[in-house]
């Protein structure tokens, strides 16, 4: 069968991810936010005037508990195992579409696996630790991060070629899809917004009529259902948005710059070593979404009792997963134009991610904390 391996590696993810999300409704040992994010569900549906920024997670949730007449955790869980593997298939959708017949279906496989457990670059020396301060393009205890990121995809994806096309039709679904994930969380459209209006100044396409249209279309009805959000979710109770530069950053972080560079070590040092990957859309804007979300989660924070929280990281955690995506992507098509000392020195980085994202990965289905998994050498 064709798609076999697709089949079968979706399958054990999905029984992975079911029971990781069931540990962590279920067991105090296994930290996440999931329980909490349920506890919102109860409140959002039974609790008159309670209100979700972005409620797609729970909303699903609650909808398949009551097509398969299960309880609200069960929904909860097959809801979370739904979007991950989403994120999954179109990652792997997305490797077959741009290398197109270079390689077999195993091997796509294995490079859409690569993508969605790849972890950070650890120096233990340094500091063990593998997420806290640094982050991962993988993260393992946010439901609402694992349903943004299959819209986030789908919108980049279908915006950018759109655009390259003029193709009214994936423009249409560009739209759609960036407007969806604002209920899925808004973390991506805030750092997308601005990077595309860049991306459109860097390829001179900004007096484009179909991007002034598409931004215009994608830029008023995005920036509406923010306001509304921003003003019926940020109160006495919830806190501010404050400027705060670096605060929150280094509660987790003994040096930024440092922590930057092991979160972003593998797209990091194949942009230096071939800088005309940024020739490529793709690449491009991801580099722009980082750079953003980057000047976001430094600058500022939310005051109050989620201030700790680091709630502005998340944009750089969505920007990284995309960077991460397509810079893989462009390293298998450029592979054999590569010197080869460069070639290998990017594979061995790339081993060394992928080895932790697994070790990581692993730990946390063992009941670790996930902001406190740590390498000792």
């Amino acid at each position: 069968m064709k798609n076999l391996y697709l089949i079968l590696s979706s399958i054990i993810l999905s029984v992975l991810t079911f029971f990781l999300v069931y540990k962590q409704l279920f067991t105090n040992a296994y930290e996440s936010d999931t329980f909490e994010h349920v506890i919102f569900l109860y409140r959002y549906i039974y609790e008159d005037g309670f209100y979700i920024a972005h409620p797609l997670w729970h909303i699903s949730s609650f909808i398949i508990s009551k097509l398969l007449f299960i309880p609200v955790q069960y929904g909860a869980i097959i809801a979370s195992v739904f979007y991950v593997v989403l994120w999954y298939i179109l990652v792997y959708l997305f490797i077959k579409h741009k290398l197109h017949s270079k390689f077999n279906t195993a091997t796509l496989v294995s490079l859409s696996i690569i993508t969605i457990i790849i972890g950070p670059l650890c120096i233990p020396w340094y500091n063990h630790v593998i997420f806290f301060g640094q982050g991962s393009p993988n993260t393992w205890h946010n439901v609402t991060l694992w349903t943004v990121k299959p819209f986030a995809l789908l919108s980049v994806w279908f915006i950018l070629d759109g655009l390259n096309q003029k193709n009214k039709n994936l423009l249409f679904w560009g739209i759609l899809f960036t407007l969806i994930s604002i209920f899925a969380k808004p973390s991506f459209i805030i750092m997308f917004l601005p990077a595309l209006l860049i991306y459109a100044f860097a390829l001179k396409i900004y007096k484009d009529r179909t991007f002034i249209i598409t931004y215009g279309i994608l830029g008023l009805l995005s920036i509406a259902i923010l306001l509304y959000q921003y003003t019926h979710t940020f109160n006495q109770e919830e806190g501010k948005i404050i400027i705060d530069f670096l605060g929150v950053w280094s509660l987790s972080s003994p040096n930024i710059l440092i922590s930057i560079f092991l979160a972003l070590a593998f797209p990091l040092l194949f942009t230096i070593l071939k800088t005309d990957i940024l020739n490529d859309r793709y690449i491009l804007i991801s580099w722009i979404m980082i750079f953003i979300s980057i000047v976001y989660y430094a600058t500022f924070a939310q005051s109050g009792r989620f201030y700790s929280h680091g709630n502005f990281g998340w944009s750089y955690i969505i920007a990284m997963s995309l960077l991460y995506l397509f810079s893989i992507v462009k390293f298998c098509k450029i592979f054999y134009t590569l010197l080869p000392i460069k070639r290998y020195f990017l594979i061995i980085i790339l081993l060394l991610q992928v080895i932790i994202g697994i070790y990581y990965f692993i730990h946390i289905l063992m009941g670790q904390n996930p902001l406190y998994i740590a390498i000792f050498l």
